[in-house]
Order: C-alpha cells, then structure tokens, then sequence
C-alpha cells in the first residue's frame, strides 16, 4: 500500500478531513471535482475503508480516517519542513543548535569570544563544541555531526570541503618572569637548547610544525615534559625554569593568567594559517552561512583581543 501512496493523496485526505465539501477540497488543492472523487475512491481502495461517510453536516470522516490523517499531517509536516524550508537566517528569533569542533587551542581562547558574539546577536541558539581526533573529523562533517571545523586541520583540504583564511598564526616562547637565563624578549639559540623544555602534544596538528621545523634544522633539545593539554602550561612554567613553545595566541592568552613572559623565538619559524572548514553539503544551508560570516568577522579584526 505504502509504495502507491504518493504525497498528493496525502494532501487530499487532509483538505477533504478539514474542508469537509469534495468541491471545497478539489477547489483548494486546484483539482476538478471529477479528479478529487477519482483520487478518494483510490484512497479508499488503499487503506480498505470509506473513510467518510455523508451526513447533515457534509461528509464525516470514520475513526479508520482520522488516524490517517494525524499520521498524514505529521508526515506532511516534516516534507514541507525540509522542501520549503526558510532562504534566510534571522539571529534574533532563530531557534538553532550549532555542532563545531575546535582545537585544544580554540577551545581555550576563541571559544568564548565567539560563544560571547553568538549569545549577543542570537540569544536563542545554543552550541555544542565536539572534540574529536584528526581520523574522526571529515566523516563527522560528511555526515553533518560536526558543521564547522575552525583552526590548523590540514587534513580537511580535500575535494568535498570548503575552507576560508580566517589570520595567520606563529609561534613563541613563554618562561616565567624572573627566569635566570633569559633576560631579553628573545632566546637565544644556545640558552633555547639547553634548557629544559615542556612539549605540548594535543589533538590538533599545529604542533608538529614546529617539531618539523627542529628537525629539519638538525636541532634537539631536552624535552622533560610531555603532557596532551595547554591549560596545565601556566602553572608550570610560572614553578620551573622550564620553557614551552606555544602559538601567539595561546602565549596572549596565559599572560593574564600566571606570573609568565612572552619571547620571541631563535630561530625564524613560518606563520601558518587557522581556518574555518566545512563540507560542501553544508555550504547552501543560511544558518551556517550566518555562523561563517560571524566566524569571520571576529577574526577579521585581531584575534589576540
């Protein structure tokens, strides 16, 4: 029965439910009449029963057709929902749960400017930050679990992704202020190795650029500690003589936090780029147009504020 119950059918024994009148529901869904009575008795042959019934006040639906036409309107429901859904994105009324997935590091310093921007501008909509691995990432944003992806994901440049330069990023040193041997805002190169250092190993791949960057020169130093997270960083290195090489905007973010200095590098190390990547099936959809824009347009001014 399901395979040969198509849409139409579905409208019509919703407008005959509600109208009451064959000609009311043939004018309203703009049908003959003759087409409208073919098209109900087809109905009725489907489901096995006459659904309506005359009496003083038109045509009375039996209990069989008013169960079909709850499940109908339901199912109506969802098809016009996702057919005619809205072109446009209104912030201020919207009601949206938006799935992102940032770095440790986004996490901790962009997160809350952009969950600040969000509740201001669209107090309604709520987000959910998913932390995943590098191997998890794209098929979560294929199966749209994950809409938007913001910060060093190398692995999302492939066909089927979209991405935008949101601002370039480099890396810095943090020791603590009273530090013996660093004395300037810059280490030298001798001090740098010969210290010891905190490595911060998270999920993200931003790190490995500076480790490649050693590697290639032929340095190496002592690594003494090795932990997956940032947030740790400060209080250990406002404790030790150690030194931990972060992004900029990490280095930022830990000065207010912790009696700490930021130092430039020995040696010349690239800036890379964070950016924004999302699957091409997303791309049309106008609430995640509007939370690109605003992603954009908080980075767009300084992302270390």
């Amino acid at each position: 029965m399901s395979a040969k119950l198509d849409l139409n059918l579905l409208r019509l024994i919703v407008q005959l439910h509600a109208s009451r009148n064959v000609s009311r529901a043939a004018e309203a869904l703009q049908l003959s009449q003759p087409a409208t009575s073919l098209a109900l008795g087809r109905l009725r042959r489907l489901i096995g029963d006459p659904l309506f019934v005359r009496g003083a006040g038109g045509m009375l639906p039996t209990p069989r057709c008013d169960e079909v036409v709850a499940a109908a309107r339901d199912a109506l429901a969802l098809v016009d929902a996702a057919i005619y859904a809205p072109t446009e994105f209104n912030p201020e009324t919207a009601q949206r749960e938006f799935q992102v997935t940032l770095s440790d590091i986004g996490e901790t310093v962009f997160l809350p400017k952009l969950m600040a921007h969000i509740s201001r501008l669209a107090p309604q909509c709520n987000l959910r930050s998913r932390a995943l691995t590098v191997e998890e990432l794209p098929e979560a944003m294929e199966s749209g679990s994950t809409e938007l992806a913001i910060g060093f994901f190398p692995d999302l440049e492939r066909t089927g992704f979209y991405m935008q330069r949101l601002f370039e990023h480099n890396f810095v040193c943090l020791v603590r202020k009273d530090h013996p041997r660093v004395k300037g805002d810059r280490v030298s190169l001798p001090v740098f190795l010969d210290l010891p250092h905190a490595v911060v190993e998270p999920e993200g791949r931003s790190h490995e650029l500076f480790e490649q960057l050693l590697k290639k020169k032929g340095l190496s130093r002592r690594v003494q500690l090795n932990i997956p997270h940032f947030m740790s960083v400060p209080a250990i290195i406002a404790a030790t003589d150690m030194i931990v090489t972060v992004p900029h905007a990490v280095a930022e973010y830990f000065l207010r936090l912790e009696g700490l200095r930021m130092v430039k590098l020995p040696i010349k190390a690239e800036s890379y780029s964070l950016k924004q990547h999302w699957h091409a099936r997303l791309n049309a959809d106008p609430a995640l147009k509007w939370l690109r824009s605003q992603v954009a347009h908080i980075f767009s001014v300084d992302p270390y504020k």
